[in-house]
């Protein structure tokens, strides 16, 4: 037996050396044996002789001397006699003898392993002898014969068995084999079925996002026809069939743009106006029914005119179109905005379909802006307006946030409106047009209300709207109906802020915490240095709180107002303008509304702000307590009230004479007080109908009275220490629990966040119906505090020297230039700490405002005491002469400059060049930096916003043009605008301008621009005034002069208050940002300057007779007057520190300021300004 030897040492016997001995000792002779038998009886005689012969020739190599041998070669002669039995007679008997001499042959080579030694034995066989089958058969043994049968056929079965498992190993291997080709065959199979649908779904969401797309560029294209029409066909257009002035009756609503704190004033145009809601409704479905009956624009157009209408124009215009674009004039919806929307439009990322945001990559990804059109988050949600809720897709790519609507809601707004969108998803697959019909609001299947069709609503309203990530200032986690399911994102571009409900808590925080991110980037980019004040938070309720308790400190300090406070706690605690189930509450302060004048120093002129208002009645009470201890339902726990203090119905009666809330509580009010628009409210039961709201006798009818003593009495110092009672009662830790029982500040309890676990809620119908109730009857606010709320600090009057005591202001320092060749000082401004000086000679001069007792130097010298708190400093650059050259026919003014500061640089606008530019002046050295010429002839004035974001520039062409300033870092090569591009890098205002401004007949002279109140205000010298939007440019009103004369000046606070000037006849006029006068008064002399205190209460007036006079932004009345200049006032200033610094015709500079004694001992005399009609 072989052995193979490896590496470690000598192996067990090789595998293959068994087989061989296997094979050798068993297999391969039984293999002989059978083919020898097979061939004897079935082969051919000559094959089978040649068979006889090879196997005789191995024979002895079979045949080995063992018991098994012995049996196999017994067993062999045994059935060798049995074949020539059976076999021999074949050819002849010639197969006879070949297997007799076989089986000689074989007993010869096996005699020694028979019964008989043959070899000894002298008798020869004879093949053909009778005896030879016995004689044969007397060699061998029957028992090994029989035992070796035995074997073989005990072998034959085990063979049998092991092939049978072999068949079933092989059966089961092809199964298997078969099983797996089936799977490939399956998966190609699926592959190619997915390659498919993914070539046609990738092909259906293109033809979805290009429809899309198209169906977003016509809206843009039919709101700038539209945009273009309305400027030309308004009342200072040239098409207009009733130029300004006019007697025509115009229609407006309230315009959604907030101010830094939250406040909304103005009005707009109401174009779509229902000349239904002035008369009495016969039915209740009239109200309900579509507005296409209305007069369309192309009515108001002279008849003369009408056939310059383009053919688009027309289709716009028309009564059938009318209706479609129902918020075009909406700013605060707007979603094309040109600063922001211009690089976005080729973008098609308002896809409905997931399938589409996948695709978008790669079909915009030929703009070359692939990063910043990409779709970053994509989700279904609920864009909640006071108007209507409009369910949608919320799409945010890098730079815009992006929805598109789907269909108009009906009811809450709740969760069965997300389980619709699944339904509609699958009904658009089914049909392709009925995606596209969907995708332009025309399905017919909407549902109904009232009888009217919802398709009819959603025709008219935008259908993509667009806002600039990076304009956004805050992202808030609120609730809507008690689940905090909600964000609502504000904007710093005059864009109202928008509310969006989503199905999940989930999804809100991913969008959220994604957009908040993403606008800190576009501010932000990598590498740079973040401004920390200028980085925001996803404002969840820990931020809140946060942001809760910083304000309360500030409150405290008296660093804000009353007003600002709660304004602040309103947004914390979710209360919206979007919703108006949770409008924003204030207090009721007043309780004398009988008295011809209001005393702010009677506590019974207020109202017990420690109560809450449903018990100031203490026999209402006394009802409202027995109920409550009566009270017993297993269901429903105990409750005072069980109307909430601010629930939709009631704020639809309180602005129900303003739209769009007249609107709104027909089919279910700034300017609130007043019926202007003359709808029909009703008629009371002595048949007087419903007009203006009845006022107090100590308004003086007046509603802006009204409103202002309402101010003046929240920040009065009775409400200012009691406040805080009212804020534990709504905000506070009075809201609920056992402080709340004690209180008696117990409402329904489904007014309560967490009284009803909807999320988990199985009952659908239960769980709408609870949706419902929360909706109609009131919300209470989020608890921001679960502690008693501090009482605010006392009053620092010292802080606020004009409201508290304005005769504590005086001249404290004088101070005279050295410069060789004095002239007037025709401006002065503020920046910072900066104090910027030019004189009538266009020198330049930039010192230092100093609030602390410093050493002074530089040109200028004090003449007065060295006692001073505030005062001039020392030169930032010495005086310098601007190089340029006035146009002969301007007189230069305060109108002609202007400051900004773009980051933590400085500059000095300058107009009235001859050349017909205005230039750029650096203040850190005084070189001129930049100058832009786009007028068509002089530029005569220029305004500033507020924030330095935006210059406003008026011309002798009549004009006004928008310029943005570019904030980007100084490295950036390439800046974007709405319209162009421009590669350098010295620019501080782009080179185009936004909007061109018309409507005046005479050159400007005077402007105001504001981005907070989103207005343009431009005086000229055809005596009018002319509002525009700054945002869109859009025109609003026209004021006009009393007496028709040029404007010379005019001044605007960001309360919404305009006085104009006219040096003509000397008359101050004061106008509401709605047009609306308010006030007139006359100077003592021709003024040269008017200021605004930062306060926006007062305003400083001065001019040749040498005095400043300060006056009421209220009333214009003339609160103080400071004498001492001696010498005519040039130009003017007003300081952080309500400090005034005047410039005089001999070109010294006065500083007026609380005296030094006043403001080392922090005390002052106090007379505080009382507002008019004030006791």
């Amino acid at each position: 037996m072989a052995a193979v030897v490896v590496s470690s040492g000598i192996a067990k016997m090789n595998i293959f050396a068994d087989r061989a001995t296997i094979l050798r000792e068993e297999i391969f002779p039984r293999i002989f044996f059978h083919l020898v038998i097979l061939y004897l009886c079935k082969a051919g005689l000559e094959n089978a002789s040649k068979c006889v012969l090879q196997f005789m020739s191995l024979l002895p190599l079979l045949i080995a001397d063992d018991d098994q041998s012995k049996n196999k070669l017994h067993f062999l002669i045994w059935s060798l006699l049995v074949v020539r039995s059976q076999y021999g007679q074949l050819d002849d008997g010639a197969r006879f003898h070949v297997l007799s001499h076989l089986i000689l042959e074989t007993i010869i080579y096996g005699k020694a392993m028979l019964v008989t030694n043959i070899l000894g034995r002298d008798d020869s066989i004879e093949v053909n002898s009778n005896k030879e089958a016995g004689f044969i058969l007397s060699f061998i043994q029957k028992d090994r014969v029989l035992a070796t049968a035995a074997y073989e056929v005990k072998h034959m079965h085990a063979v049998q068995a092991d092939r049978l498992r072999n068949l079933q190993k092989l059966n089961s291997k092809l199964n298997e084999r078969f099983t797996k080709e089936t799977q490939l065959v399956q998966i190609v199979d699926d592959q190619i079925h997915l390659s498919i649908s993914s070539a046609l779904s990738s092909d259906d969401s293109r033809k979805a996002a290009f429809q899309l797309a198209f169906d977003e560029d016509q809206q843009i294209v039919a709101d700038k026809w539209i945009h273009i029409f309305r400027a030309l066909i308004d009342e200072r257009g040239p098409w207009s069939a009733n130029p300004f002035p006019n007697d025509a009756l115009t229609h407006w609503k309230l315009d959604k743009t907030e101010d830094k704190w939250r406040r909304r004033f103005k009005l707009k145009r109401n174009y779509m106006f229902d000349e239904r809601l002035c008369q009495p409704s016969s039915s209740r479905n009239e109200i309900t029914e579509p507005f296409f009956d209305q007069p369309s624009f192309s009515t108001k157009v002279p008849e003369k005119m009408k056939r310059f209408l383009l053919k688009g124009v027309r289709g716009i215009t028309d009564d059938s179109g009318y209706g479609l674009f129902e918020d075009t004039n909406d700013t605060s919806e707007s979603s094309h905005s040109p600063s922001e929307n211009q690089n976005q439009n080729n973008a098609a990322d308002s896809s409905d379909h997931r399938t589409t945001v996948q695709n978008k990559k790669d079909t915009s990804s030929t703009n070359g802006d692939s990063d910043y059109t990409k779709v970053l988050c994509s989700v279904h949600c609920v864009l909640v307006t006071p108007k209507r809720k409009l369910a949608g897709q919320l799409n945010i790519t890098r730079t815009v946030l992006h929805f598109s609507f789907d269909f108009l809601v009906e009811g809450t707004g709740g969760s069965s409106v997300f389980s619709k969108f699944k339904d509609k998803k699958d009904s658009d697959r089914k049909n392709e047009l009925g995606c596209a019909e969907r995708l332009y609001g025309c399905r017919d299947s909407l549902i109904r209300i009232n009888g009217g069709l919802m398709q009819n609503q959603s025709n008219k309203i935008k259908h993509h709207r667009r806002w600039n990530i990076a304009k956004i200032k805050g992202v808030h986690w609120i609730r809507y109906l008690l689940q905090y399911t909600a964000m609502e994102i504000f904007f710093d571009d005059s864009n109202a802020p928008i509310f969006l409900n989503f199905s999940s808590q989930k999804d809100v925080k991913r969008a959220g915490s994604l957009l908040v991110s993403l606008r800190n980037d576009a501010l932000f980019p990598k590498g740079s240095i973040k401004d920390k004040n200028s980085v925001i938070s996803f404002v969840d309720r820990r931020v809140a709180l946060e942001i809760a308790e910083n304000a309360k400190e500030r409150w405290k300090r008296r660093e804000i107002s009353n007003f600002e406070y709660l304004m602040i706690l309103n947004t914390l605690a979710g209360r919206s303008y979007n919703d108006l189930t949770q409008y924003p509450i204030f207090p009721w302060v007043l309780a004398d509304y009988a008295s011809e004048n209001v005393d702010f120093n009677k506590s019974s002129t207020f109202r017990d702000l420690s109560k809450p208002v449903g018990a100031l009645d203490e026999k209402r009470f006394k009802d409202l307590e027995d109920r409550y201890l009566n009270f017993c339902d297993p269901d429903i726990p105990s409750f005072y009230y069980g109307s909430h203090y601010s629930s939709m119905g009631i704020v639809l009666h309180y602005l129900l004479r303003l739209e769009p809330f007249t609107t709104l509580h027909r089919s279910l009010q700034v300017e609130f007080l007043e019926n202007s628009n003359s709808y029909h409210l009703g008629i009371k039961q002595d048949g007087e109908p419903l007009g203006d709201v009845a006022l107090p006798p100590w308004a003086k009818g007046s509603p802006e009275e009204f409103i202002h003593i309402n101010r003046e009495a929240l920040e009065s110092e009775y409400v200012s220490s009691n406040l805080h009672h009212w804020i534990d009662l709504i905000f506070g830790y009075k809201q609920r629990g056992q402080p709340a029982v004690e209180a008696a500040n117990i409402f329904y309890y489904v007014t309560y966040e967490g009284a009803v676990d909807l999320e988990n809620m199985d009952d659908m119908l239960q769980k709408y119906a609870i949706e419902d109730q929360i909706a109609n009857f009131g919300q209470t606010p989020i608890q921001i505090f679960r502690v008693k709320h501090p009482r605010r600090g006392p009053p620092i009057p010292i802080a606020h020297p004009l409201y508290f005591a304005p005769q504590s202001i005086t001249l404290t320092s004088s101070v005279s230039s050295t410069i060789s060749h004095m002239s007037a000082v025709l401006f002065i401004g503020l920046l910072d700490n900066t104090i910027i000086l030019m004189n009538e000679g266009l020198i330049l001069s930039v010192k230092l405002w100093l609030t602390t007792r410093m050493q002074l130097g530089g040109n200028f010298t004090f003449s007065g005491p060295q006692e001073n708190f505030f005062g001039v400093g020392s030169d930032v650059i010495s005086p310098r002469k601007i190089g340029t050259f006035l146009a002969e026919n301007v007189k230069f003014g305060r109108q002609l400059l202007a400051t900004m500061q773009i980051n933590s640089d400085k500059y000095l606008i300058l107009c009235g060049n001859w050349e017909n530019s205005f230039q750029i002046i650096s203040l850190s050295d005084g070189r001129i930096v930049q100058s832009i010429r786009q007028h068509k002839d002089v530029v005569g004035c220029v305004a500033v916003s507020s924030d330095g974001n935006v210059v406003a520039t008026g011309s002798y062409d009549t004009t006004v043009m928008v310029w943005h300033a570019f904030r980007g870092r100084p490295s950036e090569r390439k800046m974007r605008t709405a319209n162009f591009e421009i590669s350098e890098n010295d620019h501080i205002i782009m080179e185009r301008p936004v909007h061109i401004l018309c409507g005046h007949d005479d050159i400007i002279t005077c402007l105001f621009v504001s981005t907070e109140l989103d207005i343009v205000v431009s005086g000229s010298k055809d005596g009018t005034c002319i509002f525009h939007t700054l945002r869109e440019g859009r025109y609003v009103r026209s004021i006009r002069h009393p007496s028709g004369f040029g404007l010379s000046k005019l001044v605007a606070t960001r309360h919404g208050r305009v006085v104009l000037y006219s040096e003509i006849d000397l008359s101050l006029h004061m106008h509401s940002i709605n047009g609306k006068h308010i006030a007139s008064a006359t100077s003592i002399g021709r003024l040269n300057c008017m200021e605004l205190s930062c306060c926006g209460e007062f305003m400083a007036c001065a001019g040749e007779h040498g005095q400043i006079v300060l006056c009421s932004m209220h009333s214009l009345d003339i609160v103080w007057k400071y004498a001492g200049a001696g010498k005519a006032i040039t130009s003017l200033a007003m300081t952080p520190e309500e400090c005034f610094i005047a410039g005089t015709k001999d070109g010294s500079l006065l500083v007026f300021s609380v005296e030094t004694a006043l403001i080392r001992r922090g005390s002052m005399p106090q007379t505080s300004v009382k507002p008019s009609g004030a006791g």
